[in-house]
C-alpha cells in the first residue's frame, strides 16, 4: 500500500518566483490498483509522479509504502520499489545497448558492465526472446539485436517497462509516455502498458492524455486541479466521468490555499 500524507511541493519558496505545485495532497493506493491521474496542464499530475519517484522533494508531508516511511529516501533507494516511464523515451533505457542487452543487464543491475557479455548466453537469449514474443507488441522480438537508440519510441517505452518488471519494481509510474505518437501506436502502447501491469500484479499510477483509456483501464480516476485532489472516483462514478469535468474543476480558484510554514520533512 502507498500512502501520501498532506504533501506540499513548493518551488522557489519565499521568492518572487514561488509556486505551490502540490497543495496538501493525501492519497492512499492499494496494492495492484491502477490509478489514473487526470487534470489540465499545471494541475500537479507530473509533480505528484516526480514526488513518488523522489525527483522532487516535499516541503511538507510524508510518503509511506506499507508501514515504512520512505519520505527521505534518495532516487536510487526509491527506484528499488518505484519504476518510472516518462514521455522522453531516452530515459530508462541505454541507447548504445541492444534490446536484449538492456533486458539482460536489468537482471544484473548491481554488477559491473563487464558481466554483460556472458549474461546474454544462449539460455538467457532464448528466455528473453520468449518474453518479447509474450509481450506481443508490434513485432518487437525482431528488434532484439537492434541498438536501442535505433528503435521507435513506443518500442523503447515497452522496453523500459519490461526492464522495470525484470528489476522487480512493485510500482510503475507513467507520465505521458504516449505523447507525440500517432493514434494507432499510442493505443497499442497504452493497451500493452495495462497488460504488463496486470499480468505482473504491479501497482500503477499513470498520467496519460487519453481520457477514455484512463477511465476504462484504471481502477480509480483521481482528478487534480491547482495541485489539489478534487475528486477520487471508482466504480459507477468513474464511468460517469466526462472531460467537461476537468474544465469545470480547473476554473475553480485555489489561490487562497497557501502552504503551511512548516520545516521540510528531511
Amino acid at each position: 500500500m502507498i500512502r501520501a500524507e498532506d504533501v506540499f511541493v513548493v518551488f522557489y519558496p519565499n521568492t518572487p518566483l514561488e509556486r505551490v505545485a502540490l497543495r496538501g495532497v493525501s492519497l492512499t493506493i492499494q496494492d495492484g490498483e491502477i490509478i489514473s491521474l487526470v487534470g489540465n496542464n499545471g494541475s500537479g499530475r507530473s509533480t505528484l509522479l516526480r514526488f513518488f519517484a523522489a525527483h522532487v522533494s516535499a516541503s511538507v508531508g510524508r510518503l509511506w509504502v506499507d508501514k515504512t516511511d520512505i519520505s527521505c529516501q534518495t532516487i536510487s533507494e526509491r527506484s528499488l520499489v518505484f519504476a518510472s516511464v516518462f514521455y522522453d523515451e531516452n530515459i530508462g533505457t541505454a541507447g548504445n545497448l541492444t534490446v536484449l542487452e538492456n533486458l539482460a543487464i536489468a537482471g544484473l543491475h548491481h554488477q559491473s558492465r563487464s558481466v554483460l557479455a556472458p549474461a546474454v548466453s544462449k539460455e538467457v537469449r532464448k528466455s528473453l526472446l520468449q518474453q518479447l514474443r509474450d509481450i506481443d507488441f508490434m513485432n518487437m522480438e525482431v528488434l532484439a539485436d537492434e541498438k536501442t537508440a535505433n528503435i521507435s519510441k513506443p518500442h523503447r517505452q515497452v522496453l523500459a517497462m519490461m526492464i522495470a518488471v525484470i528489476k522487480g519494481a512493485k510500482i510503475l509510474l507513467v507520465d505521458e509516455h504516449s505523447t507525440g505518437l500517432d493514434k494507432e501506436s499510442a493505443g497499442a502502447l497504452l493497451r500493452t502498458t495495462e497488460k504488463i501491469v496486470r499480468s505482473n500484479n504491479m501497482t500503477a499510477i499513470m498520467a496519460v492524455g487519453d481520457l477514455k483509456f484512463s477511465i476504462e483501464a484504471s481502477d480509480r480516476v483521481v482528478l487534480l486541479s491547482h495541485g489539489k485532489v478534487v475528486s477520487d472516483l471508482k466504480g459507477e462514478e468513474k464511468k460517469k466521468f466526462k472531460i467537461d469535468d476537468i474544465f469545470a474543476t480547473s476554473a475553480c480558484d485555489f489561490s487562497v490555499s497557501r502552504h503551511p510554514q512548516l520545516p521540510i520533512p528531511c
